[in-house]
């Protein structure tokens, strides 16, 4: 669980510098990059912002029977997705290139994933390998072998093991272990006793039966398979943590010396690991799970691993197996039909081998200069940052200037890594994409464990090239853009600054944000998890966040399910603070500082409905129940009205009065950054 902040949905790039217009000198000619079509005339902007902006668009919008959802970021992605396409299309039939290359890998990788009928006709024999490892397990030395071998091909049972920084030392790597091995989203699906979450756990029974099922069992035999696994996980849920309980770095940090628990020394040595001390974020899970793995009978063990080897690797199975997962999954999701095959293998080989595919994708639709112009933007928006600290009317002087050393110290990451993985040494076969997925799989897996104990790469990704996402990484004290997100329809190189700061400017301010929201607050400028606040200070800080907590805490994002605001505490500081300090970076333009309408509009009317067009999704009702549940954003609707109603410019910018919904009062409106 390693802790960085992602954004949800696409992002984009922006020009030009905070002080100078980004492009405001558009024509009447020109496309409007403000949906206005979208808006809902019935809507009135101060009962309802969110409806207002998109209303109409959310009406006429039906969501692809492929999708969870669809909205500003899905043209976007899908364009990213057949850009990918195009790339893989055309190394699937680079034969000719040299054994190794990064053409002759990506292509035959590919080429594996879409071999449908060679993997209809292998049935399940791929995985009858690692099935027959388990079946010879005779003991717990045993089990930890197969664990182990297991973590090296792509499998992750029982619990959650990576390799990151430290979070008390974040120069050095260290193995992590936290809690984890679940098949359900989070320990809250297997309590939680509402209709919905019933039937869940019931189609998950089902599907854990299907799966026995088509590896031959009798439907006896499935079912009672199937109900000792899920009893096994049910215990598993017990003992683990809520999702907001994972939220606490210093809770979640725990330096175990390895000679004290011989349990450890002997899982560390099968998976390779030569350290003195470990870092284990839930102790208690882990005590609990040996207490399980010492009395849960040993075939009930193997067949929890049997299960979770088929349902990892479903979807490059047969269709039986294909569309058990889905139909199982779709509860969750809401889709009405599988995406095509081709995006879905194509996400694969980026998940897989993202470097290679990464780097032909910069080279054709990533320009240098984009680098460059987006690291200005960067620039402009973190000095308005350092200007809004210098006149909080909450923090002292000294926890200022901590705070000023942070954000000086924070790296802009833009584009792609400076290094490309080296992935030469592999073996790609063209017709086992199993075998494939396994050998990049190991060859990550040996990256990791070499790094334990060394110095980190802070030149290194989380995310691939074409990835449409960001993220802030607290133990790095970095942002990062990937070239997937910075592109339109999220940038318009011929919109207004009103527009590109109500977009892009958000989304960097939200990222920079995370170095300073709960979570982030607590890591210095080294990265290090380390007090750094004076103790008022940070109990101000803490009064302040409550309120936001309480805030969202009211908000109903689906039928009777409310919002959880202490699990998206984190990401609504962020959006509170992202569009309060883009906002004030876009007053420093031109266009900020004057009044002149474009297309009836206002500059600052511009910049909010901007804001919320970015937001603009419709979610299927599953979708939107599972999001309340695990995710620690909340849903678009509140992205919008949340921050937007504890911003006086907003209200000022269209009139909302003391009578209207949009309303709070200034007692309760939250301002921290």
């Amino acid at each position: 669980m390693k802790l960085i902040f992602p954004g949800l949905f696409a992002l984009t790039l922006i020009l030009g510098a905070c002080q100078t217009q980004v492009n405001s000198n558009a024509t009447a000619d020109q496309v409007d990059p403000l949906d206005i079509s979208s808006h809902d005339s019935s809507e009135r902007p101060q009962s309802n912002f969110y409806l207002f902006a998109n209303g109409s668009w959310l009406r006429k919008t039906e969501i692809p029977p492929a999708q969870s959802a669809w909205g500003a970021s899905s043209t976007l992605h899908d364009t990213v997705l057949s850009r990918l396409h195009r790339i893989l299309d055309s190394l699937s039939l680079s034969s000719n290139a040299p054994a190794g290359s990064p053409a002759r890998q990506t292509g035959a990788f590919f080429a594996s994933a879409m071999d449908s009928g060679g993997i209809e006709k292998k049935g399940y024999l791929p995985v009858k390998p690692e099935l027959d490892s388990i079946s010879a397990i005779q003991n717990k030395a045993g089990l930890f072998h197969e664990i182990a071998k297991e973590y090296s091909i792509n499998y992750a049972p029982f619990f959650s093991f990576y390799v990151s920084a430290d979070d008390r030392n974040s120069r050095l790597n260290a193995a992590h272990f936290d809690q984890g091995g679940l098949g359900l989203p989070n320990r809250e699906y297997y309590f939680k006793n509402d209709t919905t979450t019933l039937k869940i756990r019931e189609a998950y029974l089902a599907y854990i039966t299907k799966i026995f099922t088509l590896l031959g069992q009798s439907p006896a035999e499935s079912a009672k398979s199937a109900k000792s696994v899920f009893d096994l996980e049910t215990a598993m849920a017990k003992i683990s943590n809520t999702p907001v309980e994972l939220r606490d770095p210093i809770a979640n940090y725990h330096k175990i010396t390895v000679v004290s628990s011989p349990e450890i020394k002997k899982l560390l040595v099968v998976f390779g690991i030569s350290a003195d001390t470990i870092l284990v974020g839930q102790p208690g899970f882990y005590k609990g799970l040996n207490r399980l793995l010492n009395t849960t009978p040993l075939e009930t063990i193997k067949n929890y691993l049997r299960f979770h080897v088929v349902s990892d690797d479903a979807d490059y199975l047969p269709h039986d197996f294909v569309d058990a997962k889905f139909n199982f999954n779709k509860l969750l999701t809401g889709q009405k039909q599988m995406n095509e095959r081709w995006k879905r293998m194509t996400t694969l080989v980026d998940e897989q081998l993202g470097d290679n595919l990464g780097r032909i994708y910069v080279q054709q639709y990533f320009l240098p200069a984009d680098k460059e112009r987006i690291g200005r933007l960067v620039d402009n928006i973190m000095a308005t940052y350092a200007e809004r600290i210098q006149h909080l009317d909450w923090m002292s002087d000294s926890t200022k200037q901590k705070a000023l050393v942070k954000l000086n110290a924070i790296v802009k990451k833009i584009g792609y890594p400076d290094h490309w993985k080296d992935y030469s040494s592999l073996k790609i076969s063209p017709d086992d994409i199993i075998a494939n997925i396994r050998t990049t799989s190991r060859y990550e897996y040996d990256r990791a464990i070499a790094k334990i104990g060394r110095p980190v790469d802070r030149s290194e990704w989380q995310m691939t090239p074409p990835t449409i996402d960001a993220y802030y990484d607290p133990t790095q004290n970095n942002i990062n853009f990937p070239a997937g997100i910075l592109q339109p329809p999220f940038y318009f190189s011929s919109g207004d600054d009103a527009v590109n700061y109500g977009a892009i400017g958000l989304v960097i301010g939200h990222e920079i944000t995370h170095g300073f929201d709960d979570q982030g607050r607590q890591y210095d400028a080294d990265g290090n998890l380390k007090e750094w606040w004076s103790p008022e200070d940070a109990k101000r800080f803490k009064q302040r966040a409550e309120n936001i907590i309480n805030q969202y805490n009211g908000y109903v994002a689906a039928d009777t399910f409310h919002l959880n605001g202490n699990l998206t505490e984190g990401e609504n500081i962020a959006d509170n603070g992202g569009l309060a300090i883009a906002y004030a970076a876009f007053k420093k333009t031109p266009q900020g500082k004057g009044n002149e309408k474009m297309n009836g509009l206002t500059p600052d009317q511009r910049f909010f409905l901007s804001t919320a067009q970015v937001w603009k999704m419709k979610i299927r009702r599953e979708r939107l129940i599972n999001m309340t549940l695990t995710n620690p954003h909340s849903t678009p609707e509140w992205r919008v009205n949340g921050p937007v109603s504890n911003m006086p410019s907003f209200y000022a910018a269209f009139q909302v009065q003391p009578t209207d919904s949009m309303y709070r009062p200034d007692s309760l409106r939250v301002k921290i950054w």
